[in-house]
């Protein structure tokens, strides 16, 4: 005897609720804390309440209604119980906020260093260190990290960062100053700066071709380190700590950079001063004319603009050793302006005291 089509699809439902019902109650046993969406188990079992009250036959929409809910469940119970029965049953509480983990990450508590080489997390300290570094550039700041050294050989060293145990290379010429005599041993925990960092896409794995890769890469990108950078700033912080704004000082030429010229100060450990390109002269100068008339070694003398004691920043200019009858000397009579720079710098503090009184009026 064949049945009838309502009578089919009253007894799917029917099935389908009890089945719903049941999962529903395992699923809210076995996954304590899963957010499973109540709404629509609500739905299923008020709805099958309401049928079985009535004793009557199933409605069109009253089926319809069931089977979107049960389907809208089942799919709910189905993603959160395989995607929290890792972490959660496991008894580790997800780290939620901490540089965006995935859900499925479980929290590690163990030093990241004494791990194999194949179990460290890579990707998050790429990420940290990506991140931490483009945050400190917006604040203009710099930011250091302790790195132990591993290996040493003639063109430099291999260290890992202790925060993630990320592997990394600083080259023989960063290790320390010119002065320094004593490289790094096997062992040693330095203070450094990331000068590169490579981009996730270096590294990610390729997609297969039949064709053969010419330009395969035998190792895989890794960040740069300094530890001169450590050791300039330490210096810099301690020249800084001595000078005062508005002074004038002897420095000497030792670079040329896009920014300017990095001059280097009297004392023993040789500091460092920034005298940027609009501060050499009140005129716009181009990079090939400040190349040639200020070569390397050129000594000179540079008014103090500012001496950070935190950072060891220190500014320094020669534009104001130009008067306004003798705008662009710097440039082309550098000798002249260094002989006139006390005189220079007096009628330049008159100008700004009156220039300031002259906005407080």
């Amino acid at each position: 005897m064949a049945v009838p089509g309502s009578r089919c699809l009253q007894l799917f439902t029917g099935i389908l609720t009890i089945l719903l019902q049941v999962r529903a109650g395992v699923a809210f046993v076995s996954v304590p804390g899963a957010s499973v969406q109540t709404k629509e188990v609500h739905a299923v079992r008020q709805v099958a309440d309401f049928q079985a009250s009535a004793a009557k036959g199933w409605s069109g929409s009253a089926c319809a209604t069931l089977a979107s809910a049960g389907i809208a469940v089942t799919l709910a119970l189905w993603r959160r119980s395989s995607r929290d029965f890792s972490a959660v049953a496991a008894g580790y509480a997800p780290a939620k906020n901490r540089f965006e983990r995935k859900w499925w990450y479980v929290e590690e508590t163990r030093d990241p260093t004494k791990l194999p080489l194949w179990q460290r997390d890579y990707r998050f300290g790429f990420q940290v260190l990506r991140r931490s570094m483009v945050e400190a550039r917006k604040k203009g700041k710099k930011i250091f990290w302790d790195v132990r050294v591993l290996h040493v050989d003639d063109k430099g060293c291999k260290v890992e960062m202790l925060n993630s145990g990320l592997i990394g290379y600083m080259p023989r010429g960063e290790e320390g100053p010119a002065d320094f005599t004593e490289r790094p041993h096997f062992g040693d925990i330095l203070k450094v700066e990331c000068l590169a960092c490579p981009m996730q896409r270096v590294n990610k794995e390729q997609k297969y071709s039949p064709w053969p890769n010419l330009y395969r890469r035998s190792k895989k990108a890794q960040p740069f380190f300094s530890h001169n950078m450590w050791v300039e700033q330490q210096r810099a912080i301690a020249k800084a700590k001595e000078m005062e704004a508005g002074t004038i000082v002897d420095a000497v030429v030792f670079k040329h950079c896009p920014k300017g010229l990095i001059m280097t100060l009297d004392g023993p450990d040789k500091p460092k001063g920034m005298l940027d390109m609009r501060d050499i002269s009140r005129k716009k100068s181009a990079h090939k004319w400040v190349d040639k008339m200020f070569p390397i070694g050129t000594k000179m003398r540079c008014y103090v603009v500012h001496a950070d004691t935190e950072n060891g920043r220190i500014t320094l200019s020669t534009k104001e050793f130009e008067d306004d009858d003798h705008v662009g000397w710097m440039l082309s009579f550098p000798e002249r302006c260094f002989a006139m720079a006390e005189e220079a710098v007096e009628r330049y503090n008159e100008k700004r005291s009156a220039y300031i009184a002259w906005l407080q009026r």
